[in-house]
C-alpha cells in the first residue's frame, strides 16, 4: 500500500468535493455587475431626457413644417409694447404742434404723414417682437435637438456597457463552470488516485 498515493487521493478527491472553484468567478460577477449598475444608472437619466425630447422636437419641427401659417400665427399673436404706444402718441403730439405751427392742422398731407409715422413705429415694433420670438422659438428648437444627442450619447455609451456586460458575464460563467469541472474532475481522479494506492 503507497500511503502517499492514498492520501495525495483523498485530498483531491476531498478538494474536489468540497472546494469551489468556480466561486471567485461567481464573486467577481457580483462585484462587476454592481458597478456595472452604477454606470449605467448615471446615464439614464441623459437617456431618458433624449427620449423625452424626440415627440417636442418633431411636434416643434411639424410646427413649422408650413412657414407662412407658422409667421401668420405668431404675428396674430402681437400686443404692440408700451413703449410703441408711447412714441405712436408722441409722434402724434409732435405732428400735431407742428400742423398748428404751420397752419396745416387737420389738412390731408399731415393727417397722412401722422399715419405713416405711427405705422413706421407700429411696424418697427412688431418686426423687434417677432425677431425675439422667433430667436426664442429658435432656441428651443436647439435645446430639444441638444436633449436628444445626448439623451442618444447616453443611449451609446448604454449599450456599450451592457455589451461589456454580456461579454465579462459570459466569461465569468464560463469560469466559473470550468471550475466546477475542474472540482469534479479532481474527486474523480483523486478517488481513483487513493484505490490505485491501496492496490500499490
Amino acid at each position: 500500500m503507497d500511503w502517499s498515493a492514498i492520501g495525495s487521493g483523498l485530498g483531491g478527491m476531498f478538494g474536489g468535493m468540497f472546494g469551489n472553484s468556480g466561486k471567485p468567478y461567481d464573486k467577481a460577477m457580483d462585484e462587476y455587475k454592481k458597478w456595472a449598475d452604477k454606470a449605467a444608472g448615471a446615464q439614464q437619466p441623459y437617456a431618458q431626457a433624449g427620449q423625452g425630447a424626440i415627440k417636442d422636437y418633431q411636434e416643434w419641427l411639424q410646427g413649422q413644417k408650413d412657414p407662412s401659417k407658422f409667421i401668420n400665427n405668431l404675428q396674430g399673436q402681437y400686443q404692440a409694447s408700451p413703449y410703441s404706444q408711447y412714441l405712436q402718441n408722441q409722434s402724434i403730439l409732435g405732428a400735431q404742434n407742428a400742423g398748428s405751427a404751420s397752419g396745416m392742422t387737420g389738412s390731408t398731407p399731415m393727417m397722412q404723414q401722422m399715419q405713416q409715422n405711427a405705422a413706421g413705429i407700429a411696424s418697427g415694433d412688431m418686426n423687434q417682437w417677432l425677431q425675439n420670438v422667433l430667436g426664442i422659438n429658435s432656441k428651443y428648437g436647439q435645446g430639444q435637438n441638444n436633449l436628444m444627442t445626448g439623451g442618444q450619447n447616453a443611449a451609446n455609451q448604454l449599450s456599450s456597457i451592457y455589451s461589456n456586460m454580456g461579454n465579462n458575464a459570459a466569461q465569468m460563467a464560463y469560469g466559473s463552470q470550468a471550475g466546477k469541472n475542474q472540482d469534479f474532475w479532481n474527486t474523480i481522479g483523486g478517488a481513483a488516485g487513493g484505490i490505485a494506492g491501496m492496490f500499490l
